[in-house]
Order: structure tokens, then sequence, then C-alpha cells
């Protein structure tokens, strides 16, 4: 079942999924040009090129981003890398080193890189659908066949199934929600399938963990077949494209315009052709602030102990 705004992740008072996603929402316009910055740098060094990167949270996640990188050669007239990241330690990490200039991250990823001394700027948040505002949701999912759980109090003293340390609807989330559930995982009861797809389908076969969790997109054709059961579920800040602010000013400009507040017919309008992923799981990208990531700032102060990541 789908649980209400307030469930799940609410550990202290003041730390609610009521977090009025659309309230928060708001141009970054006003940071990526409140300086002059007409030279600017380039992570390649290579005026005529960015560097792009996405997180690996899936399989063939560089694939299915082309598209993105394509419309970002269209809307700038550079070239555009792919910076091939190993894990999302190496994107918070290439961030913070002025490796890349442009990225798609999570919302648990933004903060770490700022934390590491990242200076970027978000440009927009990801939309899943028409009409909907950005976020998507951390599901906590179950083997139907092999566990009788019925809430998070329930994944108690046995081993559960993570996405990645640095994930926000994969461990950072769900963390918080365990916890307000009273449930602490030991660390030898904690399991990274690393990709979202392949820890639901960890979930789903049941070997090392009955229980897990991963972002709604891969969860959901798992438990519509059966495979998996729906826990609970909880919406969570949307993964950003940020950029950095060193970049020259005339290319942030260009970057604000055309992707905040911009859906896919915006993308094939510039002649890039949508594939299945963004058909299915990307319609555009909310303009966002740095304000919309308080609620993880505020959530990594109460896992802390936790979660290491929130410590750096």
């Amino acid at each position: 079942m789908q649980s209400t705004v307030k469930r799940g992740l609410a550990i202290a008072a003041g730390l609610t999924l009521a977090f009025g996603l659309a309230a928060c929402a708001a141009s970054p316009a006003d940071s990526a040009t409140g300086g002059e910055n007409t030279d600017g740098t380039f992570a390649s060094g290579n005026s005529d090129t960015l560097v792009f990167a996405v997180l690996p949270d899936h399989e063939g996640a560089d694939q299915d981003a082309q598209p993105i990188a394509d419309w970002i050669a269209e809307i700038t007239g550079k070239k555009v890398e792919l910076f091939q990241a190993t894990d999302y330690t190496a994107v918070v990490q290439g961030l913070a080193a002025d490796q890349i200039d442009i990225a798609q991250i999570s919302a648990f990823t933004y903060y770490q890189s700022q934390n590491a001394g990242a200076d970027i700027v978000p440009i927009g948040a990801q939309i899943t659908k028409e009409g909907a505002e950005p976020g998507y949701f951390s599901v906590a999912v179950k083997n139907p066949a092999a566990t009788d759980v019925k809430s998070l109090a329930d994944f108690a003293d046995q081993p559960v199934c993570f996405v990645n340390p640095t994930s926000t609807s994969g461990f950072a989330v769900p963390m918080g929600g365990l916890l307000e559930a009273g449930v602490t995982v030991a660390a030898d009861n904690r399991l990274f399938g690393e990709e979202h797809d392949l820890n639901a389908k960890k979930v789903a076969e049941g070997t090392d963990c009955q229980v897990g969790f991963a972002q709604d997109i891969d969860a959901d054709p798992l438990i519509e077949s059966g495979e998996l059961v729906e826990v609970t579920r909880v919406q969570v800040p949307a993964a950003p494209i940020v950029m950095q602010a060193g970049l020259p000013q005339d290319v942030q400009d260009q970057l604000v315009a055309a992707l905040a507040d911009s859906t896919q017919s915006d993308l094939t309008d510039a002649g890039v052709e949508l594939n299945e992923f963004l058909t299915d799981g990307w319609f555009g990208f909310g303009a966002v602030d740095d304000k919309y990531y308080d609620l993880i700032r505020t959530l990594c102060t109460e896992i802390a102990d936790e979660v290491e990541a929130c410590r750096a």
C-alpha cells in the first residue's frame, strides 16, 4: 500500500514527507546567474567539450542517458563526453574535483557532492510523468513466498537488500523509515545490490534477502508481475541534473533556459529521439533550487549514526 505523505520518513517533527515539492521548487536562475563568469572553466580543459555523468544505478545507465547527452550537445553546440562512472563515489569525487561539468545524480549524491567540496548548481529535477511534480518513490518490498512481513517494523533482525550506501531511495530514505519504525539494521545484515533493478531482483529471488528497497520504476514491474509485494512506499526529492558553478555564464544560461521546466517534447523538438527508458520513466525536468534538498540535509542529521555517508 502507498503511505501517506507523512509516513515512513518522518523520524522527527520537522522531518515529514509533506515537503511540498511544488512549493520548494523555484527557478535556479538566481543562483546560476548571480555572478559574472564570462570566462569560466571546463572539466576537459577544452571549451568545445562538456563532460556529462550519470549514476550507474541500473544496468545500461550510460546508454539510457545518451539522449540527454545529445540534447545538451544541441543546446550548447558543444561535444558532450560521457564520464564512465564505476560507482556513485566516482561521480561524487568527479564533481568535487571539477572533472565533470554536468551530471544527473540523486538527491543524496547531490548532498554528498557538496559536502565533498563540489560547487554545483541544480538546474532541474526529474519529473516522471505528465502532470506530476518533481519526485519519485522509494519502495519497500518483500518476497511473497519467503516472508510474511507486513510493515517496516517486521524488517528487524533479518538481512535487508539496499541498493548502494549513497543511494537516496535505495538507502538513505529507507534507513530513515526503518529508524522511525524502531528498526536498526546491523552492519552484517546490510546487503547491497548496487543497482535498483538488480536489487529488486535479489529480493524477488529470495536467496540473500527476503526484504529490501528499490525505486518505483524498478520495483513496480516486479510488483505487477507478483514476484514482489509492496510493503510501503515513500515519496522522496527528485533526482537533479546539476552543473558546475564554474562553467561560463553563457553556458549556464543556455542550460537553465533549455532544461529547467522542460518536457519530452522539448527534447524531441531539438531533434533528439527518446529511448524506452526515457519514455517510461522521464517526462521532463522541473526547476528547483538548492533549498529543495534541505530535506536530505535534515534527514542526514537524523540518520548520521547509522549512515556513514551522512558523517562526511
